[in-house]
């Protein structure tokens, strides 16, 4: 397996046992819970964290998040209503509590008092209704208008209590307010090249598609927070550079590394992994809208070629889970096992070829370091298991930066990766549904928003979760997704950085803000 030990001794299967024993996260060596809180706290530094990539568009309007990079900096200034903890649960964050109706479709948000934005202003329910009717409406930008649609009214009563109507029963709706997207702004603020917020930080420089940086805010509503002085997020793109960049002592922390470079980090004292296991799609998309995966026989040709064990044991180094050509992982509670995983299957794959009249054809598929952890690497083996059925893959590695510009969404096979959602619905809310902006597959089934529809309304476990079941298996058999692993989160720290804390959903979570941090 190329090594056994881990720093605080564990074998690799112990730390598996351990990653699963704690539910949602972990962490290797220092990182684990606890450990960190032993020393005392130190004021002051700048704290510098690298990016897998920038691109020019980037803004620092939430509802317009796009990117791990625009998240961390948004996470830096803004703060959401509701806090997605590291259960997936939601805990209060500028709501400090909340209360629905005998239906779940009335649900009232008690605004915290005395929080005040970086101008001075008073944080009121017209800020928190501001901030929320940005998603709505024909005409929103909002990168989470599908799942914000549910709401039909939002009313204040009085300066510290919202109340939000939706349109069926919804027992999870507080963590889709959880979201980076649904940051909460000052009532009447448009101008984002300079961003006010209530968060833990005040916007120093923004270069889009450059780097950030950010001095803290000394009016902070967390009393004691945060430590460090400031904040500077960048991007290297390049996977080895960012780590080497981590090794010389140039950066505090590495966002996503290669599993491969663990045993690295084992011989370097002067830096850990932090891990996290959760459901980061890592994945290659087929456009549904374009030839020539707009035919369904080629589309399964494609699933049929994955050989998914070697990809996770090779590219992964075990580190996932085996996905099954559908966006919702293994461990989350409405996954279904009923699914038989599809296995690799060349001469399955050759019939669907054949019916698709692309025998012994040569397709193109495009990736980027940029495109998740591994997609590099998974595409070369894609290229290798597709020979076996007289199918030539050309895999094209286009530039990181500018990527989600450039080359998604242009090329009819490429490269992809999403974040962990707290729930299926938020998953499938974000990429499946009609009126999604990240349906990136361009797969259309009508049959998919009424399910989920459904599935929201029904309070019973069981049947909710059947009704998941169909909307796995219409992905599954009909959609673009080419989905070999679900993938673990790891990132790389400088031991002198305190406080991390792994989190199962990467950068949708407050992750990779810095209010808690500190050098040592």
């Amino acid at each position: 397996m190329g090594h056994e030990k881990f720093k605080n001794g564990i074998s690799r299967r112990q730390f598996g046992s351990r990653v699963l024993g704690m539910g949602a996260s972990a962490a290797i060596a220092g990182t684990l819970p606890g450990i960190a809180s032993a020393e005392t706290v130190k004021k002051g530094g700048m704290i510098r964290i690298a990016m897998e990539s920038s691109d020019p568009s980037e803004s620092m309007d939430p509802i317009k998040i796009n990117s791990n990079m625009e998240a961390a900096r948004c996470t830096q200034i803004y703060n959401p209503l509701v806090r997605m903890g590291n259960d997936l649960k939601p805990e209060p964050a500028l709501a400090e509590s909340w209360e629905a109706d005998s239906t779940a479709t009335l649900w009232s948000f008690n605004i915290r008092k005395g929080v005040e934005f970086h101008n001075g202003k008073t944080l009121t329910s017209a800020d928190v209704i501001y901030s929320l009717e940005r998603h709505l409406g024909p005409d929103t930008e909002s990168r989470i208008k599908a799942f914000m649609e549910q709401i039909t009214e939002i009313s204040a009563d009085g300066d510290n209590v919202v109340r939000i109507k939706i349109s069926s029963s919804n027992s999870e709706f507080p963590i889709t307010l959880s979201s980076p997207r649904a940051m909460i702004i000052p009532e009447g603020h448009a101008d984002f090249e300079n961003p006010i917020g209530t968060g833990p930080f005040k916007m120093g420089e923004f270069k889009a598609g450059i780097s950030s940086t950010f001095r803290r805010n000394e009016n902070y509503w967390k009393e004691g927070l945060p430590h460090a002085d400031a904040v500077e997020t960048f991007s290297i793109p390049d996977p080895v550079a960012r780590m080497n960049a981590l090794f010389a002592g140039e950066i505090h922390m590495a966002i996503s590394i290669d599993a491969k470079s663990i045993p690295l980090f084992e011989m370097t004292p002067s830096v850990e992994v932090i891990a996290a296991k959760g459901g980061q799609k890592v994945y290659n998309a087929m456009m549904c809208n374009r030839g020539p995966t707009d035919n369904h026989d080629f589309r399964l040709a494609l699933k049929y070629l994955q050989d998914r064990e070697r990809v996770l044991k090779g590219v992964y180094k075990g580190f996932g889970q085996i996905g099954n050509d559908h966006p919702i992982a293994p461990s989350d509670p409405m996954y279904c096992a009923d699914i038989p995983i599809r296995p690799y299957d060349p001469d399955k794959a050759k019939f669907h070829l054949k019916a698709a009249g692309m025998e012994n054809a040569t397709v193109n598929m495009y990736t980027s370091t940029t495109a998740g952890p591994g997609n590099v690497e998974t595409s070369l083996v894609f290229q290798q298991t597709a020979a076996a059925a007289g199918l030539t893959v050309q895999v094209n590695q286009t530039p990181p930066d500018g990527y989600w510009s450039h080359t998604a969404e242009k090329y009819a096979i490429f490269g992809s990766h999403w974040n962990a959602r707290p729930t299926a619905d938020l998953m499938y809310a974000t990429t499946h549904m009609t009126t999604s902006p990240g349906n990136e597959t361009k797969f259309i089934d009508e049959r998919i928003d009424q399910l989920i529809k459904q599935a929201r309304a029904e309070l019973d476990d069981a049947k909710r979760k059947a009704i998941w079941c169909d909307l796995q298996m219409i992905v599954h058999e009909d959609g673009g997704d080419l989905v070999s692993c679900f993938v673990d989160y790891l990132h790389g720290r400088s031991a002198n950085l305190m406080g991390v804390e792994p989190h199962p959903s990467g950068g949708l979570s407050d992750q990779f803000g810095a209010e808690t941090v500190w050098l040592s």
